[in-house]
């Protein structure tokens, strides 16, 4: 008979005598050495209990504590110490990684049996779907019995009305005919019995088969409406992204339309400054031309006021140019 288990945790002494032991074996004391020492306990409970212990072990070897810890202990003592030390903690590390390891492994290993539950879920209602129209089939051959069952006995019932008539006919002139009427009638209660028995089996049969087809339908039903209802959220997420893209889309192209406005209106100023800007130069140079010193041996006409004039002149063109 096995013996019950123990459902404590474990305790510092056991910790303690574990790291012992190991010491006594010549074994360095290690986070999974003394889980395995004990036979149980995670990393984490162990480590800080091995801690203590490594803490504790310079006094318990008799290694006297004074002011600086070091002083007066043998060095190899504290390599040793340092040594174990280290181990106990690079243990630790690796028994941390391990952990992580497995917890991602985990969770790998449920996405895969997420993704597994999925398609079964897919294949189940597959098969429960060609299960209905088998039992769709089966029903419309139970009704077809049934109606054929019914038919039967109606004949039978009919017969056996007319056997009777007959047989109420000849009961006064014939014994022989009532035996074999009694007879007739007994064979007629047993078929009527055996049919009556078929019957009820038939029903029975058929009331068990739609029971079990109604349940699993309903079961059909749950899983398509929640397949149904997970496929309408995600719709909907896709609507709101989609309506939030046209927005955005939206906006871009009322940002270049008005940009475009814009261009459109510097290109313009820009012409027209440039048209300004030509025709200024022709006038000042047809100016010049006009106010040019007359050639050599001619005489030209002083007039009082001409540059004044000139001037004017220039001014009135420039305002009547077009401006924008």
């Amino acid at each position: 008979m096995n013996s019950p288990k123990v459902t404590r945790g474990v305790q510092e002494a056991d910790v303690w005598a574990a790291a012992d032991a190991l010491l006594a074996q010549g074994l360095r004391p290690t986070i999974e050495r003394v889980r395995q020492q004990i036979g149980r306990g995670s990393p984490n409970t162990v480590s800080p209990m091995l801690e203590s212990w490594f803490g504790t072990l310079g006094q318990r070897l008799g290694v006297v504590q004074t002011a600086n810890p070091q002083q007066g202990v043998p060095e190899n003592v504290l390599r040793l110490a340092q040594e174990l030390w280290d181990s106990a903690r690079g243990q630790a590390l690796e028994a941390a990684q391990q952990a992580l390891q497995e917890r991602e492994a985990a969770l790998e290993a449920s996405r895969r049996s997420h993704e597994a539950d999925l398609e079964h879920m897919e294949q189940r209602e597959k098969a429960l779907h060609q299960q209905k129209q088998a039992m769709d089939e089966a029903m419309k051959l139970a009704r077809a019995q049934a109606q054929e069952l019914s038919r039967r006995l109606d004949e039978m019932q009919q017969l056996a009305q007319e056997r009777e008539a007959q047989l109420s006919s000849l009961r006064a002139e014939l014994a022989a005919a009532a035996k074999a009427r009694e007879q007739e009638r007994k064979e007629h209660s047993e078929e009527q019995q055996a049919a009556a028995q078929e019957r009820q089996r038939l029903a029975e049969q058929f009331a068990g088969n739609e029971r079990r087809m109604l349940t699993d339908l309903d079961r059909a039903r749950q899983e398509v409406t929640s397949a149904k209802k997970a496929q309408a959220e995600q719709e909907r997420k896709s609507e709101a992204r989609l309506a939030e893209w046209q927005t955005r889309q939206q906006h871009l192209e009322e940002e270049l339309l008005q940009a475009r406005t814009q261009l459109l209106g510097a290109q313009q100023s820009a012409q027209a400054a440039q048209e300004r800007v030509t025709d200024l130069k022709a006038l000042l140079l047809a100016t010049q031309n006009a106010s040019a010193t007359p050639a050599p041996g001619a005489k030209a006409p002083v007039r009082a006021g001409t540059p004044s004039l000139q001037r004017r002149a220039l001014a009135q063109r420039a305002r009547n140019l077009p401006r924008k």
